[in-house]
């Protein structure tokens, strides 16, 4: 495996990145939205938006951690601590701090100005987004939008840092072995009661909170992102997908992930209705949550390695992309949703509309991002 790039893994996180796009567009045609999401038609929802969203919020952001942390290991082994820190601050975290301070207030004065609330964007600024008069700190609306991830990526990039120093064994790649079922039923039993727990606490597990500005996060995902990261980190250690390493298997866990496909989501939403107690619905919510975030790893995985490992000039062109789309994404597709709100067609003909602009918007942009040194890198993904 030295020296192979793994293709699979830059198609599936370029795959999980646009899945991520028409799931925020989607978000303005669910029914049930957010009541502080960007943009929403009311006028046109739909309730097989809100299964697409609770189903692709499952897994989406678990994958793109373990992504990182695979890759993210595999870098600091290659460059070293300080060549590896300085690429991270270049491709991480000044994207963070500059998308968090000049685009996340625009973005989010969507919230606003698609629904006429009659609030200027200096007056919103001032006492909603960077400052709250009555606290001092940071105003109730204040978000990182898209950028929160960079921000917590650096963090966790920190902590796997750190960690590389106390023990410099994590560096060296172990003999390739397959684990046992007991690492999935680890995870299955680590996520479950981090459901449990996190929603009995919090009592809302969409709950977003922001640590003065520096940390935008969900306390209930947190804890999956830090398993995740350094799940990625594991897998590299121990040589998972090299020849006599560890490759899941699609007839295994695709027929499990369908299953939870049709069942998460409709308990998600009826569950309460035939559930005895709220404690019910939850124990049996997070059962079917947690089937379908393993599930959803280790099938992805399973089936870009085995049917979507290579490149091409149209998926390594798409894979090169992937990150300056993703950081773009939000400024460019929110406004095309605002811009459709007006035109009267059903939920489903507005999302695809929705979509098929806002990725070509999205595209085009991120082509001219890769002029800028902070994601000039993305362009080896082009390798053949």
């Amino acid at each position: 495996m030295k020296g192979k790039r793994l293709f699979f893994l830059d198609n599936l996180k370029m795959f999980i990145i646009n899945l991520m796009i028409i799931f925020h567009l989607a978000m303005c045609y669910m029914a049930y939205a957010p009541a502080w999401w960007y943009v929403v038609d009311k006028a046109h929802s739909d309730l097989f938006f809100t299964q697409f969203i609770l189903w692709a919020d499952v897994f989406i952001m678990p994958i793109m951690f373990f992504v990182a942390g695979y890759f993210g290991m595999m870098s600091l082994k290659k460059h070293g601590g300080s060549k590896w820190w300085k690429g991270r601050l270049k491709r991480i975290t000044l994207p963070w701090i500059v998308g968090a301070a000049l685009f996340a207030a625009p973005t989010t004065y969507l919230t606003l100005y698609s629904r006429n609330v009659p609030m200027d964007f200096a007056t919103f600024c001032n006492t909603l987004f960077f400052f709250n008069p009555e606290t001092g700190g940071s105003g109730v609306l204040f978000s990182h939008v898209q950028y929160w991830y960079l921000g917590i990526l650096t963090l966790l990039y920190l902590g796997m840092f750190l960690y590389s120093k106390l023990d410099k064994g994590l560096l060296e790649q172990v003999k390739p072995s397959v684990p046992g079922n007991s690492l999935a039923w680890g995870m299955f039993l680590m996520i479950f009661c981090n459901i449990v727990a996190m929603d009995t606490i919090t009592g809302n597990d969409d709950l977003w909170i922001h640590l003065s500005y520096f940390v935008v996060l969900q306390p209930c995902r947190i804890l999956l992102y830090v398993l995740f990261i350094f799940l990625g980190a594991y897998a590299w250690r121990n040589q998972w997908f090299s020849e006599n390493g560890y490759k899941p298997s699609v007839g295994k866990w695709l027929p499990l992930f369908l299953l939870a496909t049709l069942t998460y989501p409709v308990w998600a939403i009826y569950g309460g209705f035939v559930a005895a107690n709220p404690t019910q619905f939850l124990f049996i919510k997070a059962f079917f949550q947690a089937m379908l975030l393993i599930s959803a790893f280790f099938a992805l995985l399973a089936f870009f390695a085995q049917f979507l490992d290579g490149t091409n000039k149209f998926w390594g062109e798409l894979a090169a992309n992937s990150y300056t789309m993703y950081y773009c994404h939000m400024q460019v597709v929110f406004p095309v949703a605002y811009f459709l709100l007006p035109i009267d067609l059903p939920a489903a003909a507005k999302w695809l509309m929705a979509c098929a602009i806002g990725l070509f918007l999205t595209y085009c942009i991120s082509k001219l991002l890769l002029f800028l040194p902070c994601f000039a890198d993305s362009k080896k993904a082009k390798v053949s």
